[in-house]
């Protein structure tokens, strides 16, 4: 019963916002009030691409080409012109939409809260084929050398064939009593894939069979209560130049070798919802708000943003000289890269941003909960 209790409660706390009232933006913190409005970035176009109704589904766009692909839980995926945002096709699934898109190899692919695995043409939406997996897909799946790699919410990451969504392998890892609703993409290499675990840990399985090269922990659960030892790898791992950076949840952030998960650096931090890296650094966004920078070589501290304490922010992306994340005010925050001050910020939506801005190109796009798809770009000339 005690057990039941802490699922329940935990439940309740991580997925309060859930409802549509409590998907609207809450209030910015108060010396905010005042920040500017982005120098030298102007909005390109905007477009409506249908809402996300849960904060730990991650409905993020992707892009291929001259084309960015949206989706929504209602089950509608759209692509657009990167030019100007002009609907090329809309494709109506029915079917309630919680992962994706990700587009690659002249397909897309969704997944859904019923456990399906849906392949679609990009060309022009046609739905090509239907893999059921074992439980729901709550964030992008991997394409690439043949496969579409899925990791669902159960703790189990299967391989689909790119061509007929026919199972190739299954990897099955248990999930701890406790954890975040909601969990990490698989990220490929070459003849692999890295995926993160509900445990702490990482694994590199090959795409051939899905044997794990290695597995390595970069937390381990601490605590009395099972709320104090989830240890979630919910956000999704990075790779650079033979490197794999990754983080948990009430844990720590590392930067490990690609080659045997070897630990080169860690550093206490808790992180749920991203990371990205420059030339120099690696960035995080903490589950208190808090933006950090540590050098990607040793880890040490290089700068920490505490103005958006209490503020659930999105993942961090590295766009020109700028780390620009959303917030869950419906503003999105440039900040500058060298030292972390906060530059400027914008409003995209009176609904949260939950995900990651994404890079494509020279523009940054920004997606909100309520469906507004906003493009910038930085403007000829700016300072």
């Amino acid at each position: 019963m005690r057990r039941a209790f802490l699922l329940t409660a935990v439940l309740l706390a991580l997925t309060a916002c859930t409802s549509s009232k409590l998907l609207q933006s809450t209030p910015a913190p108060a010396e905010l009030a005042d920040a500017a409005t982005a120098r030298g970035v102007r909005l390109v176009w905007h477009a409506d691409v249908g809402r996300t109704d849960l904060v730990s589904e991650r409905l993020r766009p992707s892009s291929a080409a001259d084309r960015l692909y949206a989706a929504a839980s209602d089950g509608t995926v759209t692509a657009l012109a990167v030019q100007d945002g002009k609907q090329l096709w809309r494709k109506e699934l029915d079917r309630p939409i919680s992962g994706g898109p990700t587009v690659a190899d002249d397909l897309v692919i969704v997944g859904t809260r019923k456990g399906e695995v849906l392949g679609l043409a990009a060309a022009d939406g046609e739905l090509l084929w239907i893999s059921g997996v074992t439980s729901e897909m709550l964030a992008p799946a991997a394409i690439g050398q043949g496969v579409v790699v899925v990791r669902t919410n159960d703790g189990r990451v299967f391989a689909l064939d790119a061509k007929t969504g026919e199972r190739r392998w299954i990897y099955d890892r248990n999930v701890p009593v406790l954890s975040l609703r909601g969990h990490g993409s698989p990220v490929l290499v070459p003849g692999g894939v890295l995926v993160g675990f509900d445990n702490g840990r990482v694994a590199a399985l090959s795409l051939r069979d899905g044997t794990p090269a290695w597995e390595q922990n970069i937390a381990i659960a601490q605590g009395r209560s099972e709320l104090e030892q989830m240890v979630d790898v919910d956000a999704d791992p990075v790779v650079v130049e033979g490197a794999v950076f990754a983080a948990t949840y009430q844990g720590r952030i590392a930067g490990l070798s690609l080659r045997d998960g070897h630990i080169a650096w860690a550093r206490e931090i808790s992180v749920y919802t991203g990371i990205a890296l420059d030339s120099n650094n690696v960035y995080a966004s903490d589950a208190k708000g808090r933006i950090w920078a540590f050098d990607r070589f040793n880890g040490a501290s290089v700068w920490r943003q505490d103005v958006f304490q209490g503020e659930r922010m999105s993942g961090p992306a590295v766009y020109s000289d700028y780390v620009v994340v959303g917030g869950s005010d419906g503003y999105v925050n440039w900040l500058a890269v060298d030292d972390g001050r906060l530059v400027a910020r914008q409003e995209v939506d009176d609904t949260r941003l939950n995900v990651t801005p994404l890079i494509a190109g020279d523009r940054i796009y920004v997606q909100s909960m309520g469906g507004r798809l906003v493009a910038y770009e930085l403007e000829a000339g700016r300072d």
